[in-house]
């Protein structure tokens, strides 16, 4: 059932493709390439538990330097044209340029755009259920979801929550085919497929016994609208991961709203193993799960080229070990942003972090604090 779900949509997007649009013709252009970007620039503070390093009493766990300087940085090339059908084609390559990761593509695609039937995109990009997802308003040096925190305050390899660190699905940058459309009254739909997590041009190996591939499938709404002064943005989104024993299918909710210089915003997320053991045996409710339960609340305050934010995010996954409680993520999180010019930002975050498992074990336990600033410069 799962496949012939991607198979009909392979089908509806792809007939998009072929179809331009009714009105009016455009004489065409050759595409123009413009380029673009960021850097970002960041000196942080930031402390791990004494017990989770154990500097002190034993020379194999790590300790860690409590101030460091990371950056990140990318490259854009983008441009777009439009067809003598009335389609709009465009291009865009992301090339990551900081010393981390210099060189790496990041996102590359091909978009066709039709004003009856919407944007296809074929290439490596987010996920609809990526794009289309209402999140709690957050800001700053640091994200409240995603590994950012990682970076400073260290995940014990004990925690199982890394499987879905961020609110809902669709980071993942696998060459894929997504489309999307915004029709009247503010409702916003769209879809994904993936066939293959591998960055690989070989046919995904994805079935058998010996299948090795990831493939996923996405789906979204969004709204945007108003509701008397206030701005409202409502979402819904829901993903498939096919992955053999570790296969996934959850859903995300957010809502949030403009009151002048103030937002406000809530999402969560339900993740459910979707697997079965080699004895047939369903994985959720095993030792094996990867069940999860999100929840990321906040609000922020923009004016006059500054903005603040409180943020709080946690993150539970109930594993079926024998051991009572659960492994789970917790982060709080203050973020300030400050209009230096045009195009640079001061961008800095206090964020509280702890990480926890079933056990009191000082090795799968830690937390921590982070101070940290800096400068955005967008171009």
């Amino acid at each position: 059932m799962k496949k012939a779900l991607y198979l009909t949509s392979a089908l509806v997007a792809a007939s998009v493709l072929a179809m331009g649009s009714a009105h009016a013709k455009a004489k065409p252009k050759k595409l123009d390439i413009k380029v673009g970007g960021f850097y970002e620039a960041i000196i942080g503070y930031a402390t791990n538990s004494s017990g989770f390093t154990n500097e002190g009493t034993s020379t194999s766990q790590t300790g860690y330097n409590e101030i460091d300087v990371k950056t990140d940085s990318e490259i854009y090339f983008s441009g777009s044209t439009k067809t003598s059908g009335g389609l709009t084609v465009g291009v865009k390559v992301e090339i990551e340029s900081d010393q981390a990761s210099a060189g790496i593509i990041d996102h590359s695609y091909l978009t066709v755009t039709s004003n009856d039937m919407g944007t296809v995109m074929l290439g490596s990009g987010a996920a609809a259920a990526a794009i289309l997802a209402v999140q709690a308003p957050n800001t700053g040096a640091l994200s409240i979801a995603g590994g950012d925190t990682n970076g400073w305050v260290k995940m014990p390899t004990g925690n199982n929550t890394s499987v879905n660190q961020g609110m809902g699905y669709g980071g993942h940058d696998g060459a894929k085919l997504r489309w999307h459309k915004a029709f009247k009254a503010g409702v916003t739909v769209g879809g994904s497929y993936t066939p293959s997590w591998t960055n690989s041009n070989n046919m995904p190996a994805n079935g058998g016994n010996l299948g090795t591939e990831t493939s996923s499938l996405d789906a979204g709404l969004k709204y945007s609208g108003k509701m008397g002064k206030n701005a409202v943005n409502a979402s819904i989104t829901y993903w498939a991961k096919d992955a053999g024993v570790n296969s996934l299918d959850g859903y995300h909710i957010g809502l949030s709203t403009t009151m002048g210089a103030i937002t406000v915003g809530a999402s969560m997320d339900d993740i459910s193993s979707d697997g079965k053991l080699a004895s047939g045996a369903p994985v959720s409710g095993s030792a094996s799960s990867l069940d999860a339960e999100g929840i990321n609340v906040g609000a922020s305050w923009n004016q006059n080229g500054t903005t603040l934010s409180l943020n709080y995010y946690k993150k539970e996954m109930e594993l079926a070990t024998g051991t009572a409680g659960e492994d789970s993520m917790e982060k709080w999180t203050l973020g300030a942003k400050y209009e230096l010019g045009k195009g640079v930002d001061f961008v800095g975050t206090v964020q509280n972090a702890k990480w926890g498992d079933e056990s009191n074990a000082a090795t799968t336990n830690n937390k921590g604090t982070v101070i940290v600033g800096g400068i955005n410069v967008a171009f």
